[in-house]
């Protein structure tokens, strides 16, 4: 079954904020000196990444 422009609009919509997300956390990752701080980061960022992974495979 396809999906509605609704559903897709709302996916995209997801997938940018999932980016976003992963960006940051990156970002964050990056500028942090403490390693603690550092892995929770890559942790968090790996997981908005399977997000988008995921979402992006309702799409193909």
């Amino acid at each position: 079954m396809p999906l509605t422009e609704k559903e897709l609009s709302a996916i995209e919509d997801q997938l940018s904020g999932e980016k976003l997300l992963v960006t940051k956390f990156k970002a964050y990752s990056q500028m942090c000196s403490d390693t603690e701080i550092k892995q929770k980061c890559d942790t968090i960022a790996s997981q908005h990444q399977a997000h988008y992974d995921k979402l992006l495979s309702f799409l193909n």
